[in-house]
């Protein structure tokens, strides 16, 4: 028969407790008449609790006010006497809350054109472009390309500034990823394979990439970023 030791149960009981005090920690926040996000994203159990679908937490980080706020975190470089909070660990919860890939939270982005300007508008030349929130814009991007496919898409086809831009800053690894994983996927990614192949062959994408590629960036990693590209100079 299997036994359980002494220490096992002790360790397993002090996780739960451990887990059991965060997750309250949580619901007294929720609990207060007025509370704040930073209260919640100073929390150390708020990721898992958004990963656990805790409905009251996603009730409130879905609010438009809330998303927006979320976002800023992500693309706004914070003040120069900011404490350690808002420099690095407000910004990484805020990318963490996106990438728990909870969709009522997505859609409240992806459905507010506004919200998508506020993402987008980190590739702005004005911006401090850090690679820092750069790897976090990244990440919410790629997260909407999975979960959100369609509506990242046409917003994207609607708004064409957004390639150059991303064009302008393919030296930043985490952004030169999203280049790629936009025009690299294939159908299994958008359900529109056909359509947005051929808006892709129509513009003048890859000219702005060879342009931006040649002579700044050493020749392996064209030929790495240029190959999801073979198909559309073959439309």
């Amino acid at each position: 028969m299997f036994k359980v030791s002494h220490d096992s149960m002790s360790a397993w009981l002090i996780y739960f407790l451990f887990v059991a005090y965060g997750v309250f920690q949580v619901e007294a926040i929720l609990d207060k008449d007025n509370f704040t996000l930073e209260e919640l994203l100073d929390e150390e159990e708020i990721i898992q609790e958004c990963k656990a679908l805790n409905s009251r937490l996603i009730n409130v980080l879905r609010d438009r006010a809330q998303v927006e706020q979320l976002l800023r975190y992500i693309i706004e470089e914070p003040p120069e006497n900011a404490e350690s909070k808002r420099t690095f660990k407000f910004p990484f919860i805020a990318c963490e809350v996106f990438t728990c890939e909870i969709d009522v939270i997505l859609k409240t982005l992806v459905e507010e054109e506004e919200l998508m300007n506020l993402l987008f508008s980190f590739l702005e030349p004005d911006r401090s472009h850090g690679s820092l929130l750069a790897g976090y814009f990244s990440k919410v991007v790629v997260c909407l390309m999975i979960r959100k496919t369609v509506p990242l898409m046409n917003y994207v086809q609607a708004h064409q500034n957004v390639f150059g831009q991303l064009v302008d800053l393919i030296g930043i690894t985490s952004i030169m990823e999203v280049l790629v994983r936009l025009v690299g996927a294939d159908e299994h990614v958008y359900p529109n394979f056909i359509d947005v192949m051929q808006w892709l062959a129509e513009s003048n994408l890859l000219e702005m990439i060879v342009d931006k590629l040649t002579p700044s960036v050493p020749c392996p990693l064209q030929l790495i970023f240029l190959s999801p590209f073979g198909r559309l100079s073959l439309s």
